[in-house]
């Protein structure tokens, strides 16, 4: 075997834009920082070299407790391991994500790895997400806010239609007929956009990150609270904590929400409640959706989640259903590695239970 030219594996490490690092786990101090690595924690060399401790201090608070157990099963393990943390300074964050590999040998154990400042992709992908979310319940109000003028409308053209036909005014009954056509139709073209939106949910394999759940789902409440149907209905989100760190697919998992919230609005009459709570258990964490709507009956609650044509039934107000959203929401979930179970009684509601591991 070549032996190895340390100049050369350094030159590397001063070029990249990645920071680099061997840290002896024994003697408790790195051995070797590229300047990115210090540039990126915004320190000095000798700082970090002669204090490794440092670097806890430029953690976010929030993330210190998650850094320290990343660090104890890196310790544990021997494969690689990949993390995201943030750093606080002084009125902004900064993302980054480390990959460590844990090496042992007779002088030791050392863990060598990279760090990537991932801020700028983190805050548009974010950006992007909230735009996501925010499009898909903005198409769920849309349709429920355009369902109930345009039915109206067309019931309107459907009462004028006997009176008009006595008259033999031909020309009358095919604009009446042509407003009937055009109100059903951009009804089929909103339903058709929701339900397009939310199958492509699970045509693709799922990227997590590690995000915040409660901000997520306060967003989408709030959300939904600004809209008509906030109006409506009375709409409401718990925690049992300010903050709940999952690694989700923010994007999709949101879908799930979204979807299990606009049924639920579907199935529950004005000033119904609808309510969504978090709940931090040991080892998971616990999602739940709640309505005090008319319930899911007895006979079509076993093939809820299997596409089945018989479980499918229109909202309160006619509200059509798209025939796959349930079958997706589980999907989605066993792509988490998570449960979906429900409970519910005719005439007083229905709760939709998440199960996902932290």
């Amino acid at each position: 075997m070549v032996e190895l030219n340390k100049e050369l594996f350094c030159a590397l490490g001063n070029l990249s834009v990645d920071g680099y690092f061997i840290f002896d786990a024994q003697q408790q101090k790195f051995l070797y920082l590229n300047k990115s690595f210090v540039n990126i924690w915004e320190l000095e060399t000798d700082q970090i070299f002669d204090h490794p401790e440092i670097l806890l201090k430029q953690l976010h608070p929030e993330d210190l407790g998650h850094a320290i157990s990343c660090y104890e099963e890196c310790l544990a393990g021997a494969k690689e391991k990949k993390y995201e943390l943030r750093l606080l300074f002084a009125g902004r964050e900064k993302y980054l994500r480390i990959i460590v590999f844990a090496i042992q040998s007779k002088a030791g154990k050392y863990l060598i790895g990279t760090v990537e400042d991932t801020t700028v992709a983190r805050h548009n992908k974010i950006h992007i997400e909230q735009i996501n979310s925010r499009k898909n319940i903005t198409l769920e109000v849309l349709a429920h806010d355009l369902k109930e003028p345009l039915g109206m409308m067309k019931l309107a053209a459907s009462s004028m239609e006997d009176s008009i036909a006595q008259t033999g005014n031909k020309q009358m009954m095919d604009s009446l007929a042509f407003i009937k056509d055009m109100c059903e139709r951009n009804l089929l073209l909103v339903r058709s956009m929701i339900n397009r939106e939310f199958l492509k949910s699970s045509n693709i394999e799922i990227d997590k990150e590690r995000v915040d759940l409660v901000w997520e789902l306060r967003d989408v409440v709030r959300f939904y609270k600004r809209s008509k149907l906030g109006k409506t209905k009375n709409i409401r989100f718990t925690s049992c904590t300010e903050q709940i760190y999952l690694h989700l697919d923010t994007m999709k998992f949101l879908q799930v929400i979204n979807n299990l919230i606009s049924n639920a609005l579907k199935f529950t009459d004005d000033n119904g409640f609808i309510g969504l709570h978090a709940e931090e258990l040991e080892n998971t964490v616990l999602i739940t959706v709640t309505d005090n709507g008319i319930g899911i009956p007895e006979e079509l609650q076993p093939g809820l989640f299997d596409h089945l044509p018989e479980t499918l039934r229109p909202g309160l107000k006619g509200e059509e259903s798209g025939g796959f959203g349930m079958g997706i929401i589980k999907a989605i979930v066993d792509l988490h590695r998570g449960k979906i179970w429900f409970t519910s009684k005719t005439g007083v509601g229905t709760t939709f239970y998440i199960e996902l591991p932290k």
